[in-house]
This record gives C-alpha cells, sequence and structure tokens, in this order.
C-alpha cells in the first residue's frame, strides 16, 4: 500500500471514531496528566493529526489547541506509525529550526506513540499520538516509551469504549424512534381499522392459536382487547358461507393460494353482517407457519349495493323484475333447458280495457289496476313462476322447465281468472281482463328472441279471436310436408 493510500486509509479511521474537534472529556484528560506525572515533563497531550493540522483532545501545559501539522513532532509518529523520541530537538536536524523548538512552547525533548484503532477487518491504523514534551532536553530511556505504549493502550480502550457508547446511544436512539415510529404506525393502524371497520387476525398452524386485532372484536361485537374464542369459529358463518369459507381455508392450506370471499357473518349478539374475507398463507424457512388475513365489515356498503341491484332490476310501481330482469332470468332459463333437453314455457299477458280506466278514472286508477295485476301474479300457486312487467299494460311470466303443457293448460285458466278486475270510482265502471300468448321454447330453438315472437303473435290471435282468452303459439305447418 503506497503512502498515500495509507493517509487515506488514516484519515478515513480518524473520521469513523468522530473524535476530532470534540469537547474536553474527563478520561481523556485525565489520561494526558497521568503521562505528564509518570515522566516528569512539562507538557503531555492526546494528539489527533488531520490532513492540515494537529488536534489536542487532551493536553497539559502550554500547548495551543491545535496547530498547523507542518514541521510538528506528532505528524511524524503519526506517519511512521512507529514510536519516536528526541532527546534534544536543537541536535536533531529534523526539528532544529521548528517554530515549536525556536518559538514557543520552546520544545527541546519529545517522546511520543502511536494510539490506533482496529477495523472491521481487523487492520490496526494510527489515528494520534499520546505524547510528552518538555522545555529541557532529556537522555533516551527505553522506560519512557514502556510507559507511553502501555498509556497508548489505554487511550486506545478509550477510543474504542467511547465509539462502542456513541453506537450503542445511536442503536438505543434507533429503537426508540423505531418504537415510537412503530407505535405511531399502530395508532394509524388502529384508526384505519375503525375508518374502514375492518380488523386482522393471524392463526399460528403449529400452536393452533388465533390472535385478533381490535377491529376483529369490534365486528365480532365482542370485547375488544380479551383472547379470540376458543372454540370453532367458523361457527360464526351460517351455513352455506361456513362450508365454503372452510374449504377456502383448506384450499389455501394445500396450495398456498390466496383467497378473498364475502359471506355472512353472526355476531356474538345475534346480529348478521355482511364480511369480505382475505387470507393468505405466511412463510417461515419456506414453510407455511401462519394464516393471516383481514375482515371488513361491509354490511352497510353490502345492504346499498343490494338495493340498487334490485331497483335496477325491478319495476318501480309494481315491484316486479322489470324487462332487463326478466331478459336475464329467460336468458338463464333457456341455456339451463337447451342444456337439459328441456321445455321453458312463456307467457306474454295484455291487459284489456286498461286505457278506458285511465281515461274514465284517471291515471291513479291505472296505476291501482297494475299494482293489483302485481300482487295476483305474486299470490300463492304462482310461487314457482316468474312474473315481470314489461312496460305499459304489458306482462310476461316465465314458466318453470318441469311443468307440463297440461298443468299449464290449468293455471293459465286460474290467471285468466285473477285478471279480471273491476274499478269503480267517480260513477263510473271499468273492467280489465288479460289476454294470454303463450310459447315454447322447443319451438323456438331456445333463442329469447325466437320465442318471444311466439308469444306475441300467440297474443295477437288471442286478441283478434276474443279478449280475455289465451292462446298457444301454432308453428305455420311446413309447405313440404303438406304436400
Amino acid at each position: 500500500m503506497s503512502d498515500t493510500q495509507r493517509e487515506a486509509l488514516r484519515q478515513q479511521a480518524l473520521a469513523e471514531i468522530d473524535l476530532l474537534d470534540t469537547p474536553p472529556e474527563r478520561e481523556f484528560d485525565a489520561l494526558a496528566k497521568l503521562a505528564q506525572r509518570m515522566l516528569g515533563t512539562g507538557m503531555s497531550s492526546i494528539t489527533l493529526v488531520a490532513p492540515e493540522r494537529q488536534w489536542f483532545k487532551a493536553r497539559c501545559g502550554p500547548l495551543a489547541a491545535e496547530t498547523q501539522r507542518a514541521q510538528a513532532f506528532c505528524p511524524i509518529v503519526f506517519e511512521t506509525e512507529a514510536p519516536l523520541i528526541v532527546a534534544d530537538t536543537t541536535l536533531d536536524p529534523r526539528f532544529a529550526t521548528s517554530l515549536f523548538v525556536t518559538r514557543a512552547p520552546h520544545i527541546r525533548y519529545y517522546a511520543g506513540v502511536p494510539v490506533r484503532v482496529r477495523r472491521p477487518d481487523g487492520d490496526r491504523v494510527t489515528v494520534g499520538t499520546l505524547c510528552v514534551l518538555d522545555e529541557q532536553p532529556r537522555a533516551q530511556t527505553a522506560a519512557d516509551l514502556d510507559i507511553l505504549t502501555e498509556l497508548a493502550c489505554v487511550a486506545e480502550a478509550l477510543i474504542e469504549a467511547r465509539t462502542l457508547a456513541i453506537r450503542a446511544a445511536e442503536v438505543a436512539e434507533e429503537h426508540r424512534m423505531a418504537v415510537e415510529r412503530l407505535e405511531r404506525e399502530r395508532r394509524q393502524f388502529k384508526r384505519a381499522e375503525r375508518m374502514a371497520d375492518m380488523g386482522s387476525y393471524r392463526y399460528d398452524i403449529e400452536k393452533r392459536s388465533l390472535t385478533w386485532s381490535d377491529g376483529v372484536f369490534a365486528i365480532h361485537e365482542l370485547p375488544v382487547g380479551g383472547a379470540a374464542p376458543a372454540g370453532d369459529v367458523m361457527d360464526a358463518f351460517p351455513e352455506p358461507d361456513r362450508t365454503a369459507f372452510r374449504a377456502a381455508v383448506m384450499r389455501t392450506l394445500d396450495t398456498g393460494e390466496p383467497f378473498e370471499l364475502e359471506a355472512d357473518l353472526v355476531t356474538a349478539k345475534g346480529n348478521t353482517r355482511r364480511v369480505r374475507c382475505s387470507c393468505e398463507t405466511e412463510l417461515a424457512k419456506g414453510k407455511p407457519a401462519a394464516l393471516i388475513g383481514l375482515i371488513q365489515n361491509i354490511t352497510e356498503r353490502h345492504g346499498l349495493e343490494t338495493r340498487l341491484r334490485h331497483q335496477a332490476r325491478t319495476d318501480d310501481l309494481t315491484q316486479l323484475a322489470n324487462r332487463a330482469e326478466f331478459h336475464r332470468v329467460l336468458d338463464a332459463r333457456l341455456h339451463e333447458a337447451r342444456a337439459a333437453d328441456g321445455d321453458v314455457g312463456v307467457l306474454l299477458i295484455d291487459l284489456d280495457g286498461f286505457k278506458g280506466v285511465n281515461d274514465a278514472l284517471g291515471h291513479a286508477a291505472g296505476d291501482a289496476v297494475l299494482r293489483r295485476v302485481a300482487e295476483r301474479l305474486r299470490k300463492a300457486g304462482y310461487e314457482r313462476y316468474f312474473p315481470a312487467r314489461l312496460g305499459g299494460d304489458e306482462f310476461a311470466v316465465v314458466v318453470p322447465q318441469d311443468l307440463g303443457r297440461a298443468d299449464l293448460d290449468r293455471m293459465v285458466r286460474r290467471l285468466l281468472h285473477d285478471l279480471e278486475i273491476v274499478m269503480d270510482g267517480q260513477g263510473h265502471i271499468a273492467r280489465v281482463t288479460g289476454t294470454i300468448g303463450i310459447a315454447w321454447s322447443s319451438e323456438a330453438s331456445h333463442d329469447r328472441d325466437a320465442v318471444l315472437r311466439h308469444a306475441d303473435a300467440a297474443l295477437y290471435v288471442a286478441k283478434r279471436t276474443r279478449k280475455g282468452t289465451a292462446q298457444t303459439y301454432q308453428p305455420k305447418p311446413d309447405p313440404r310436408q303438406v304436400a
């Protein structure tokens, strides 16, 4: 290693101990005084050598707080990293003309040894000196260097202890700040839990122990801060959600894949809540150690979404399904029938005399008629049918797939009777009946548009023949088969 590289290493080590330009410290001052007394000199110092100056961490006698590095004694020890004794500086050509000799403090005797620190790689690097100085020359003795060397070991121990103490203080401060940060994050997390109405859980697989955050206790309506229930927490989920949740947990344990699901939960007070649950595995040494996840109370949001879906699918006046929902349900039933080689019946209902009610009794009476029709479509005996209001005075019904044509005929006769409604008021009487067109999906290749066209064609035939009756769609005969 070159002299330049070694100098850079010494300066780096000096910077790392962070001792340069620090306030006086009692231990270093006491060590400098001890060196002065033991060797009987007028001056002593613990010196740190910077690039352009030498600075005294501790000093005794008429020494300045710092001096220039040039022409000084300690930098020679610093650079050579070896002890130095000068019995009479005026006789040594290196120092005879030095300002430290020719001027105050008029140094005639110097003895100094390196003060080193150990680097992380084990290398011991000089960062300064421990020295004694005097205004009178002295004979060189090995005892002086022995004493200084032993005292330098004490100085090195002081520096190491100081460095360790500073590092320990830094670690303690970092720990304190980390604890404060964790506490702050914990408070923020608790606030976030409360605001989001959610909580976290952890199930230790080996210990079979469950821990909950405060938010989960709140969702279950249990006292916050207690232990998680000792029993099977799955019991809080009614069927079929309990089975779905248990299957999802087992799948996560088997495959490691996380899951999210929504389920109903019954609290400790017997209240039903809608929750969203997430779960994933926590690994330790590559193996599942725990199940962790979140539970959020989404009861209000779920209720709002349910109401919005209901509004989007429901006719506001009659509370029957609207046209869009009717088409959605019919498509699903047609798909099932196609897969099972079954048959789905569709009824289109048009009210006769409805315009007369509006004209004679007003639109309020007309609305009452529509609501009464809806009530009759929902009455006992029609539970398995799916009724809807398509718009105006037009209604439709999807017939169950397992209902035979003979059973449907009986149902239609009853429905025609139920659709006979008499309204009176303001001296007027108005009578409303219903005309029904019937079509079967098997005759329309289970196509929604085709089966509705067939039902509409049958309705038109019934209207033209006699209102208040029903007509089943009759396919036109194939001319080729007639021939």
